[in-house]
């Protein structure tokens, strides 16, 4: 391998690759709890901006449809085929993607994001090379922290009904 330069990293672990809108978006495979089917989807008084709920592990979970830019989206684009479960420390939440691929091989070389795309409240934390072009790179834990999408799951919908029933 040749010479590292400053701000690049080798490291292998396996990585789930989400597609959404052209964009790649690489997070490691640990955070991601299940991939459903979007089919599965309940969009029926679906509270802003999630765009519907998903049951996982009994309950019933908030679903998120973002554009390629990482922006809450009001419906859900034709091409949206997977959601993929993110753990949020509270609860669940479900981001729907338009393809997801595992990555069980070496992940390349990984590069500090550019100064030039640095911002305060991006959930991206580097770049990488992949295939013809370049794959963001990021968690579950800045992607949540991200427009405050964790708050989304603190309490579950299927917990709501049981209390309006007490």
């Amino acid at each position: 391998m040749g010479a590292m330069m400053p701000g690049m990293t080798t490291e292998v672990r396996n990585r789930l690759l989400l597609c959404i809108d052209g964009m790649r978006l690489m997070l490691p495979q640990g955070d991601i709890c299940a991939v459903e089917s979007v089919a599965d989807l309940d969009s029926q008084d679906a509270l802003a901006p999630a765009v519907g709920r998903i049951a996982y592990l009994g309950q019933s979970w908030p679903v998120l449809s973002l554009n390629g830019e990482l922006q809450t989206l009001g419906n859900i684009p034709a091409a949206r085929r997977a959601c993929v479960m993110l753990a949020t420390g509270k609860g669940f939440l479900g981001l729907l993607c338009d393809d997801v691929r595992v990555l069980n091989q070496q992940s390349g070389a990984d590069y500090a994001l550019p100064v030039a795309m640095r911002a305060a409240n991006t959930p991206i934390q580097a770049i990488m090379p992949f295939e013809n072009g370049l794959a963001c790179l990021s968690d579950a834990r800045h992607l949540l922290q991200y427009g405050g999408f964790a708050q989304l799951t603190s309490t579950p919908a299927n917990t709501i009904e049981r209390l309006e029933h007490v």
